[in-house]
């Protein structure tokens, strides 16, 4: 009979909002037993080990896939809502991934795109007014299903917009 596992996988290095990283964060249902790092041992439960400020530990066997996913959906989640990676080139043991989140976080050229469509952006704009909009904007951009990381990172997108808007430029 096929037992399912579930691994939490968790960034713990020193930039969690560095695009690399951003998305490391989630729990993997396998069909092979996770192992320690460090002896190679079995564990069911437990801390597993870090590599490259990638940390993993294991939560549990289970005799399904439903009862597996449901652990994942329920107590282990600490009160975060995930969502089901549709990841196309998963290993063959691995039979679901869930990251952390309920959208996929957007990509620079979609967040681009979609200020570019959703807001009039000045060349008289000041930094000041990009602020007071970045806010709002990350709320917008949720509510039509992205999800957008940092408002750092949607203050840069609106900055960019500014400056071509002063050099003349309509990409």
């Amino acid at each position: 009979m096929t037992k399912y596992y579930v691994v939490e996988v968790e960034y713990c290095g020193p930039n969690p909002y560095d695009v690399q990283n951003v998305d490391i964060d989630r729990y993997e249902i396998t069909t092979t037993p996770p192992r320690i790092s460090a002896t190679g041992d079995v564990c069911t439960y437990g801390f597993l080990g870090t590599y490259n400020n990638v940390a993993r530990y294991a939560l549990g066997e289970y005799d399904s896939l439903a009862a597996a996913e449901y652990s994942v959906q329920t107590e282990s989640l600490r009160g975060h809502q995930y969502r089901r990676d549709p990841e196309e080139d998963l290993p063959p043991d691995v039979q679901a991934v869930y990251r952390l989140g309920r959208y996929a976080p957007v990509t620079d050229d979609v967040l681009g795109q979609w200020l570019e469509n959703s807001v009039d952006i000045s060349a008289d704009d000041t930094d000041t007014d990009l602020v007071r909009q970045a806010g709002a904007l990350r709320y917008e951009l949720e509510e039509e299903g992205h999800y957008c990381v940092t408002p750092a990172r949607m203050l840069s997108a609106l900055e960019t917009l500014r400056d071509k808007a002063r050099r003349g430029i309509d990409d």
